[in-house]
């Protein structure tokens, strides 16, 4: 008798709380039409993020050698600077 009413407690706690899947460590959804939705409406920013995401996630993984993660590092910062910046960072390696 007590299984019972301990299965019926896991189910309603499994229906009270949606069940949230985590890709690549920071891109989660709460089912698969928020994943499906996501997809079909990703943006050039979305999918900026979803590849910089990506290289963090293999990174903490040790997928990339040091060349690999310095070059990726990088490239991020580029992707993620202000264009100010990238102006200023452009004109400084001009001169050098």
């Amino acid at each position: 008798m007590e299984i019972q009413q301990t299965g019926q407690l896991d189910n309603l706690e499994s229906e009270q709380s949606p069940v949230i899947t985590t890709l690549l460590g920071t891109i989660s959804y709460e089912s698969r039409e928020d994943y499906d939705n996501f997809l079909q409406n990703l943006t050039l920013e979305h999918a900026a993020i979803v590849l910089i995401s990506a290289a963090n996630f293999a990174q903490s993984k040790g997928i990339f050698t040091l060349d690999e993660a310095e070059l990726i590092a990088n490239a991020i910062k580029r992707l993620t600077s202000k264009p100010q910046e990238s102006v200023q960072e452009e004109q400084a390696e001009a001169v050098n």
